[in-house]
């Protein structure tokens, strides 16, 4: 049998580091870019309190409008001709854009407040009638042992009024009068009483005057609406005035800048056992969920838009930066590493935005998304400041046509692409590998949240920030191994030993998710890294050699298309992985306002979404690269053919046999 045929990289295909650091710096931006929105659109559920199927809504309708302008933007770049060059101004216009609509469309309001919460409660307190003071249970609710033969009642009191303040600097309470709903999840004794009471406090203060009036509702009524038996929802306007001493004439209206104390109180209490409130919520209305569904939609529609001008000529212009087989790997791999750094930090998104820094999470979010909008429109003009474009091999295709000719141009050229079997592989190959592994881990913050810790987003928070950094770190070694693996034994057989190591990955995660030892999954993370650590390096480089195996055909250089269908397979598929998130949470059964009292079926479900897609969907990509034809022989006399075509005399030399 021979050895294996390898071509050396002449010198003048070799790409400077320079060059390979700004077009670097870029990839990390587009990796950020498309890392930030799925790490932060989990609070719209989480943290605004919006439905899981809008918020699936909000994921997936951007990804069509994106889809469309994708191949479009890609043809408009490769037959645009300016003194800036074809890709630059494109790249300098969409960094700047993109950063600025992420950071404000990320501006948005409390939905609702929770009294048991750090923020914006800032202290609490519960006592019960002849027992000790209550705890806190890792859930964030609060828990009160009670033996009814020494008292048949129960009761937990939590403070205000700056306490519920939504502007914590501020010495009094800040406007709560949009929340006109509340909501209340109780784990009480079957057959025991409850009720939920608002005292107000006594002041004269003529900016924020109260009169002492105590509103009550009677819980146990069957009328009100109740949900997976804890959960109880009304209207503020249900609550009835009660008569107290001291406010002989109240205003009849409950003052929501006065409330002093809330309560919630059992009675008929009977044996012993445990009384559970997990929160108290006091919601905005659901028009107000309606009117940011739209204007968060609109936004996405826009950022997205702004993204493709960035994204879509950058990812072109890697594809032309040299010519050598082994170098646009080399240049993928390097680029890819570099990109990673932004997964590094990704992860940490949700542990931040819940922490102490913030009132809530989405105030956490608001404040992140100013630091991430900074760094896109920063460092994402870089590369089209440094960078420099190869001399364009092929004239301007539409020079002189109107806009009927071009668009006939431009669809005639969705179709030749379309056609040519080695791009569909990679772009079916990427479109399991990348959005089987993004639908899975959709699911993965629901699971350590309401599996692993029982509710406590904190301790979620931190394990899913040291899941995803470790992951990175695996990544940043898998990516030159792989770039080193590629060179050795080919593109193609090194994506199925990777892929194959990535499954591995997936199955062990069904075992670390243990709750007795929850960071028992960290093991999966070296083996997970694999599949996405390898895609991206392999893939581009792939795609450059598509270009020329096109060119070879169609004697056009089209790597804005090429790079503009490929990157819009990948966010179709991210679209359907966002709103399949939202619909396969539905029919496990999840329910955010259900807390930690998921039921087990919906964490079982949950978690078979979590590791059974990603296992499925790589094991049918690595059927499909078994057939992939572009060898390094084969680019090799593509190449020799494509430049003496041009009139140029490819490198000679011949290949080392190892």
């Amino acid at each position: 049998m021979s050895a294996k045929k390898h071509y050396q990289t002449a010198e003048e295909d070799r790409i400077s580091l320079k060059q390979k650091a700004a077009y670097s710096i870029g990839m990390l931006v587009n990796n950020l870019q498309a890392a930030a929105m799925p790490a932060m659109v989990v609070i719209l559920n989480l943290g605004l309190g919006m439905d899981v199927l809008w918020v699936g809504l909000i994921g997936a309708i951007p990804r069509i409008f994106d889809a469309i302008s994708d191949p479009l933007v890609g043809y408009i770049s490769d037959n645009t001709r300016t003194r800036w060059g074809r890709r630059r101004p494109f790249i300098f216009v969409g960094a700047i854009t993109a950063g600025i609509i992420f950071a404000l469309m990320w501006q948005l309001p409390s939905g609702y407040i929770d009294f048991l919460k750090k923020a914006p409660v800032l202290e609490h307190q519960g006592y019960s009638i002849g027992q000790s003071p209550v705890v806190f249970n890792k859930a964030g609710g609060v828990e009160l042992e009670y033996d009814a033969s020494i008292q048949p009642t129960a009761q937990f009191v939590f403070y205000g009024p700056k306490t519920l303040a939504i502007d914590a600097v501020s010495p009094t309470s800040t406007n709560l009068d949009g929340f006109p709903q509340v909501e209340l999840n109780v784990l009480k004794p079957e057959g025991s009483k409850l009720r939920l009471v608002f005292y107000e406090s006594v002041s004269s203060n003529s900016e924020n005057p109260s009169d002492g009036e105590t509103y009550a509702i009677d819980l146990s009524d069957a009328q009100l609406k109740q949900k997976g038996g804890n959960l109880y929802n009304f209207d503020l306007a249900d609550m009835q005035s009660m008569p107290s001493d001291d406010a002989p004439q109240g205003n009849g209206t409950l003052d929501l800048q006065a409330i002093d104390r809330v309560s919630v109180e059992f009675a008929g209490l009977t044996g012993a056992g445990t009384v559970t409130v997990q929160s108290i919520k006091l919601k905005k209305s659901d028009g107000f969920y309606v009117f940011w569904f739209w204007l968060f939609l609109f936004m996405s529609i826009l950022f997205f838009l702004a993204y493709t001008v960035y994204a879509t000529p950058f990812v072109a212009f890697g594809y032309e930066m040299t010519a050598d087989y082994h170098e646009r790997t080399r240049l993928h791999a390097f680029a890819n590493t570099v990109g990673q750094l932004a997964w590094l930090g990704v992860p940490w998104f949700y542990a931040i935005m819940s922490s102490a820094l913030f009132r809530d999470t989405v105030h956490g979010a608001r404040t992140l998304a100013w630091v991430v909008g900074g760094v896109v429109a920063v460092f994402g003009i870089l590369p089209a400041i440094f960078l420099k474009e190869r001399p364009t091999l092929t004239p301007v295709v539409n020079a002189g046509k109107g806009l009927m000719a071009n668009m006939k141009e431009f669809f005639a050229g969705i179709k030749t692409t379309l056609s040519c079997s080695p791009f569909v592989k990679i772009c079916g190959t990427t479109f399991l590998v990348f959005n089987g592994f993004q639908l899975g881990m959709s699911f993965s913050i629901y699971v350590m949240i309401y599996y692993l810790f029982g509710g406590n987003d904190g301790d979620a928070g931190k394990l899913m920030g040291w899941y995803g950094m470790l992951t990175s770190i695996a990544t940043l070694g898998v990516i030159p191994l792989t770039g080193w693996i590629g060179t050795k034994i080919g593109k193609r057989q090194t994506f199925m030993i990777t892929i194959s190591l990535s499954l591995f990955g997936y199955a062990l995660k069904w075992i670390g998710y243990n709750p007795d030892y929850p960071y028992m999954l960290l093991m999966a993370t070296p083996f997970v890294a694999f599949g996405t650590g390898s895609l991206f390096t392999l893939m581009g480089s792939m795609i450059s050699d598509v270009c020329d195996y096109d060119e070879l055909e169609t004697h056009q250089r089209r790597e804005g298309v090429f790079g503009a269908i490929y990157w819009w397979m990948v966010k179709v598929g991210m679209a359907l992985a966002g709103i399949l998130t939202g619909v396969l949470l539905k029919v496990a059964g999840f329910d955010v306002a259900l807390g930690a009292a998921q039921a087990s079926s919906t964490l079982f479900w949950i978690r078979i979404f979590d590791v059974g897609v990603p296992l499925v969907t790589s094991a049918i990509a690595l059927f499909i690269m078994m057939s992939y034809e572009i060898t390094e022989t084969k680019a090799h006399e593509i190449r020799l053919e494509l430049e003496s075509r041009r009139g140029k005399i490819a490198n000679a030399e011949g290949p080392e046999n190892e």
